[in-house]
């Protein structure tokens, strides 16, 4: 069985590391610390990165942008073709500040560029993406449920509710709850 492809995506500082360790830790408890966020230590039946071709890709270009160099066509599409094992893309938001570096005022401007150039990226390759929005676990919740896992219940002790009525087949209150919503009705 081979594994199911998670790539996590999104600018410097939105907590890729954070969510990939977590998601690992998640997936498979017994191997938490010795997880790492490039996929060498991976849940089985997961590989789970924040390092995807597609990410490396954008940071570099990014980066050559400020150089003056154009962009690499021809690499985009072996970038795009590797990015399309992936089965899973998570984009995190930029709901959460970042720090900024020492001597970058424009730390926030370089987050939304790089932010839209992943979007439109995704989008034009045609490559379907979750945004995950959060902290903690409401992020890791997110996240799991984007790959069709449920979050684990919380210590509570509590279950959810269930109604019953359309597994119960009791006549008498089927009878009453239709001639309640009958009398609602001719009134």
């Amino acid at each position: 069985m081979k594994p199911v492809k998670v790539a996590v995506l999104g600018s410097a500082g939105t907590g890729k590391t954070a969510l990939t360790r977590a998601l690992k830790q998640t997936l498979t408890p017994a191997l938490s610390d010795s997880l790492s966020s490039t996929g060498a230590a991976d849940a089985p039946g997961w590989f789970i990165t924040d390092e995807s071709p597609l990410q490396k890709w954008l940071s570099g270009q990014t980066a050559q942008s400020h150089l003056g160099e154009q962009a690499d066509a021809t690499g985009l599409q072996t970038v795009l073709t590797q990015q399309r094992g992936f089965d899973h893309h998570l984009l995190l938001a930029l709901d959460i500040p970042a720090p900024l570096a020492p001597g970058m005022a424009d730390g926030r401007a370089q987050r939304e560029q790089m932010d839209a150039l992943l979007r439109s990226t995704l989008e034009q390759a045609g490559l379907p993406f979750q945004v995950i929005y959060g902290l903690g676990e409401h992020r890791l919740a997110q996240a799991l449920a984007a790959l069709g896992k449920p979050a684990a219940e919380s210590g509570s002790g509590r279950k959810p509710w269930v109604w019953v009525c359309d597994k119960c087949s009791d006549p008498v209150c089927e009878h009453r709850l239709l001639s309640d919503l009958l009398a609602s009705r001719q009134a």
